[in-house]
């Protein structure tokens, strides 16, 4: 028997793929925000890349030895189990990666866009028109296609500007498609509806692009929800509700209750004096300067940058459940930290697989952390109490060396280290607990301290003096940047960016 025949590499790389597939759902176990099979949908092509690189270097090993047996590259075996792996595998893409009504058996979204077609042109048309209202209206917009800007200005009514982006093979085609697009505003219940006869055009009117910019009274009330574009919404002052499926979300200078609720994309919220919820799932997070209360649940991927809100935080995903009482500083949420700087309240925190950092806080703190370690610098001696509970992480606690403080520090099956001696403070290093325990001082809040193979460090210091947070970036629009044509013509445009496909959810856990 040949070296070769006996040696089998295809039954190796089998082996490895099913220990592969395995841990991925194992490692979902351990961690709710992994998606086994949204990672199988989109990376299953992989497989046959690597099961092609190993059957080639099986072909060349045999190649090179003279009594080896001629062999095949694929046998009529392995034919049939590829057609069947291309038929699961783009199968399990279609179920997993998109909608059902997205789906189309040529390969083009049957309820979407045709924006990528090598074959169309862009042609842009622009309308205008005005609507009389009262000083305080309700306006309600659904805009399937298209960004949409709503800003406050010194008018009584509704000025509107609605440019055209229409894909098609030639300018007739566009301009028939142009005369016939109808766009007004309607008066209904007392709610100001902008409407389109775009359900009655060729296709559903999926060559069509509205991009909408309104100037309405300040005391506006929106309800705007944009299936596949972004909004912005600056210098209101009335309630606002914001929905986008596939887009960013501005918010600005707004005096009222905002609520956004988002699916993909970033979130960015400046300077506004009433509440705030945002809610479903996405990218980036970035609020600043609320008066009110800052809510946040949902999944997000992407960083979570919190800034000088004067009420209570409450941030909630998967993996974190977060709750401040007066943010006057800075929060940096990653995938794996979670960073606050300057909070004047209480600040309760349940999180695993990030690590800690607490600093120039003047109330009490209580962190529960899993996989992670804790770092804690108080803004000054400590006043109220500290509560942290770690499993498998490092605990530090710098403290101002005038500190009091009555303390109780167990680390299990890890040490303890403190730069504070006493009388009435006694330090266990022998054993598979070692503690420290007692008062300091004259005594003062009580501090409990529990990690699980990880040090627990006392450290004498300056503590962390109050810190000037960063400023907030300036807040700039990042879409609706495309110039409204000067005149009313239909000549073929500049090539028109692609609208954001339809894509997932993104893999990457969420903060």
């Amino acid at each position: 028997m040949s070296i070769y025949s006996s040696y089998r590499r295809g039954s190796i790389f089998w082996a490895l793929t099913l220990i592969g597939v395995g841990f991925i759902f194992l490692y979902q176990n351990f961690n709710p925000a992994i998606r086994p099979w949204t990672l199988l949908a989109k990376y299953w092509p992989i497989l046959i890349i690597f099961w092609g690189i190993s059957k080639l270097i099986d072909y060349i090993q045999a190649s090179r030895i003279p009594d080896a047996p001629p062999i095949s590259l694929f046998s009529g075996s392995e034919v049939v189990l590829l057609l069947l792996i291309l038929i699961f595998g783009s199968l399990v893409s279609k179920i997993v990666l998109h909608p059902w009504q997205h789906w189309s058996w040529v390969g083009i979204n049957s309820n979407g866009e045709d924006w990528a077609n090598p074959f169309l042109d862009s042609y842009n048309y622009t309308q205008t028109f005005s609507q009389s209202v009262p000083a305080n209206p309700h306006l309600v917009i659904t805009n399937r296609r298209g960004d949409v800007e709503i800003r406050a200005g010194n008018q009584s009514g509704i000025d509107a500007v609605v440019k055209e982006t229409i894909r098609a093979s030639s300018e007739d085609q566009a301009r028939k498609l142009h005369d016939q697009l109808k766009v007004s505003m309607a008066e209904q219940s007392g709610h100001y509806i902008l409407q389109t006869n775009l359900d009655s055009m060729p296709n559903g009117g999926s060559a069509v692009r509205l991009d909408l910019t309104l100037h309405v009274p300040a005391a506006t009330t929106t309800q705007i929800a944009a299936e596949r574009g972004g909004i912005i919404v600056d210098g209101l002052t009335g309630d606002q509700t914001l929905t986008s499926d596939h887009g960013d979300v501005q918010v600005s200078n707004v005096k009222g209750f905002v609520r956004v609720h988002k699916s993909h994309g970033s979130t960015e919220v400046r300077d506004v004096n009433g509440n705030v919820q945002i809610e479903g799932r996405g990218g980036d997070v970035d609020v600043a300067n609320v008066q009110g209360m800052l809510t946040v649940n949902g999944e997000f991927s992407g960083s979570v940058q919190l800034q000088n809100v004067s009420q209570t935080t409450h941030f909630v995903s998967s993996r974190t459940d977060l709750t401040a009482q007066r943010l006057t500083g800075r929060l940096d949420m990653e995938m794996g930290s979670l960073e606050i700087n300057q909070i004047d309240g209480p600040a309760e925190i349940t999180t695993h697989q990030k690590d800690v950092t607490v600093q120039g806080f003047k109330h009490s703190i209580k962190i529960s952390n899993n996989n992670g370690d804790v770092e804690l610098r108080p803004a000054a001696p400590l006043a109220h109490s500290i509560e942290v509970e770690s499993k498998q992480g490092e605990i530090e606690l710098d403290l101002p060396p005038n500190s009091g403080f009555q303390i109780d520090a167990v680390s299990q099956h890890g040490d303890v280290e403190t730069d504070f001696t006493g009388p009435s403070l006694k330090v266990e290093k022998q054993g598979d607990a070692p503690s420290i325990s007692g008062t300091y001082g004259k005594g003062g809040p009580t501090i409990h301290l529990s990690t699980t193979y990880g040090t627990i460090r006392l450290s004498k210091g300056e503590g962390s003096p109050t810190q000037p947070s960063r400023q907030a970036k300036e807040f700039q629009p990042r879409f609706l940047h495309r110039a409204v044509p000067a005149r009313f013509v239909g000549q073929p445009a500049p090539p028109h960016p692609p609208a954001p496909p339809l894509t997932p959810a993104p893999e990457a856990p969420s903060n």
